[in-house]
């Protein structure tokens, strides 16, 4: 395959240098002066010199004088084109859109090319922000809308636009029109098949994804981060480190992004060491620890049980937001320490940083976790009272759980009756669970049946009401429950532990005799049965214990 064509950039944006006096701070009585001074000396006679002008008001967020400007010189594109550039990377990329409706003359390719990058800037946004499902929505009807007027307008053939409405797809998240897009495309450049393969790789289509990446002659690191991401995003977390390696042997500049995915990767299969390897990697380079590298890192060591070193790396971190509190909120909470995430939530507050809905189901996690039924209930009630965040389904399962845990199963079904909406499966679960931990069956069937109802083959409901028969001895129950499954083709998802050891993880499926040192497992678990009552990870433990030092913790992850 040859190599692919290069994307031309379009023409350089020279405001940085010639207006390097513009800042956000300056007043209006200091941007005249500086316009004056331009004016007189000549340094705006030209329509390049005006549109950099401009570009450079745009840039340090002075928009309204910038758009003032405007009117005061004969129609230029280049001076129209200057502020669409400007507002499409800059902080309000919306205000792009108005500006393209207000051309006074026909728009050229680069015109599109810059309402794309704003189309993509939005889009970027509203993926990498929680909100309301509309944004998303809104941003690719949107999309669809910057594409017609191209077609429209006679541009959507442009090289130039063709593959930024690739990209502004993949930023979307519309593979469907991605690909579409791309068909039409005679010559696609690296950059985009690099938008191309993200757009599959997030779409979950990692195979095809992978297919494209092995195919590209050349890949930059942005391919390789698509790639890696891709696998992650599916929970193909081998892969994902394994195709980091490659990348690594490859040379490609290694990022923030890689290592973000890469620390994803590590907390979904307990890789503590190589995560660690990841944070070593940081401070040998000197890497500062920004707000998405420490939320990785902090859900990386929570998740693999070293919650000091988590919190460690919060403490240290230099710039916190409302994702960085809500992931150290989680990691105290998911360690079953309640009180301390509560303290911290109070911290939280205190700094003035407002909660989101994600940073309430953590918070009520954690008073689940210990029992904290009174502190859990005024932090739910206080969600829309206080802080105008409407709860979600996942707090009421939240606080069904809370009630369950804690034996106060009427108030968890009261709580259930009183919900003002429909009753998901979350909330059944939770109610299953409780009703399994304080051996009430009738409950216990009760809730399974309204699960199941739902979701007619979640195996988890069918295993736990099986186990509830069984814990009491009645098997005609048990037997009831299976002939179920059987019946609606129930299958159980089969138990999986895993254990890392020399910087390798193992994975032990329950009946799985394909591990290379099983015989000798099942010797060690021999020797030890008639001491130990374990389950789903005896393998695991008997690898460990043949392979790890006598005086080195065993830290078992399971699925």
């Amino acid at each position: 395959m040859p190599p692919l064509p290069r994307r031309l950039a379009p023409p350089r944006d020279p405001s940085s240098t010639l207006f390097p006096s513009l800042t956000a701070a300056s007043s209006q009585l200091h941007l005249r002066e500086i316009h004056a001074r331009l004016l007189v000396s000549g340094r705006l006679a030209s329509h390049q010199d005006h549109a950099a002008f401009l570009a450079s008001l745009v840039s340090s967020n002075h928009l309204s004088y910038a758009r003032r400007l405007l009117p005061q010189r004969p129609a230029s594109l280049i001076v129209h084109n200057a502020l669409l550039r400007a507002l499409a990377r800059g902080p309000r990329p919306d205000a792009a859109f108005a500006a393209f409706r207000e051309l006074p003359l026909a728009p050229d390719h680069y015109s599109f090319t810059f309402l794309v990058r704003a189309a993509t800037s939005l889009a970027a946004a509203a993926s990498a922000t929680p909100v309301v499902p509309t944004t998303e929505a809104g941003v690719s009807l949107l999309a669809g809308s910057v594409r017609a007027a191209a077609l429209r307008r006679g541009h959507a053939a442009d090289p130039h636009v063709q593959s930024g409405v690739v990209s502004m797809y993949a930023a979307v998240g519309d593979v469907g029109a991605v690909r579409a897009a791309f068909e039409e495309i005679l010559n696609p450049d690296v950059v985009c098949v690099t938008a191309m393969l993200g757009a599959i790789a997030a779409g979950g289509d990692v195979d095809t994804a992978r297919e494209l990446f092995d195919g590209m002659p050349e890949r930059d690191h942005v391919a390789w981060n698509a790639m890696i991401a891709g696998y992650v995003h599916v929970g193909r977390s081998w892969e994902a480190l394994s195709l980091f390696d490659e990348m690594q042997k490859a040379g490609a500049a290694v990022g923030e992004a890689t290592l973000v995915s890469v620390l994803t990767a590590c907390a979904q299969i307990g890789a503590l060491e190589r995560g660690m390897w990841v944070h070593s990697y940081m401070r040998s380079r000197g890497m500062r620890v920004s707000v998405t590298l420490g939320t990785a890192l902090m859900d990386m060591y929570s998740k693999c049980g070293i919650v000091a070193t988590a919190m460690e790396v919060f403490e240290t971190m230099s710039e916190r937001n409302v994702y960085t509190w809500t992931s150290a909120l989680s990691c105290l909470a998911m360690n079953g320490m309640g009180k301390e995430c509560l303290e911290l939530f109070k911290r939280m507050e205190g700094a003035g940083v407002e909660p989101n809905g994600v940073t309430f189901v953590s918070v009520l996690r954690g008073c689940s976790m210990a029992g904290l039924v009174r502190e859990g209930r005024a932090c739910f009630d206080s969600m829309k009272d206080k802080h105008g965040v409407e709860p979600w389904l996942e707090h009421y399962g939240c606080m069904v759980d809370l009630y369950g845990r804690a034996g106060r199963l009427d108030d968890a079904v009261d709580f259930i009756n009183a919900m003002p909406v429909e009753p998901h499966d979350g909330v059944w679960g939770a109610l299953l669970n409780a009703s399994r931990i304080h051996n009430n069956i009738e409950l216990g069937k009760h809730a399974m049946y309204k699960l199941t109802a739902i979701e007619s083959k979640n195996d988890a409901a069918h295993v736990l009401l099986s186990n509830m028969y069984a814990e009491t001895q009645n098997w005609k129950g048990v037997s009831k429950v299976r002939d179920m499954m059987k019946a609606k083709g129930v299958r159980k998802v089969p138990g999986c532990s895993a254990i890392e050891v020399d910087g390798k993880v193992h994975e032990f499926f329950v009946e799985d005799k394909s591990h290379p040192r099983f015989n000798e497992i099942m010797t060690m678990l021999a020797e030890m049965n008639h001491r130990l009552r374990l389950q789903g990870e005896k393998l695991a433990l008997g690898f460990s214990l043949i392979t790890l030092p006598e005086d080195m913790r065993i830290r078992i992850v399971k699925n």
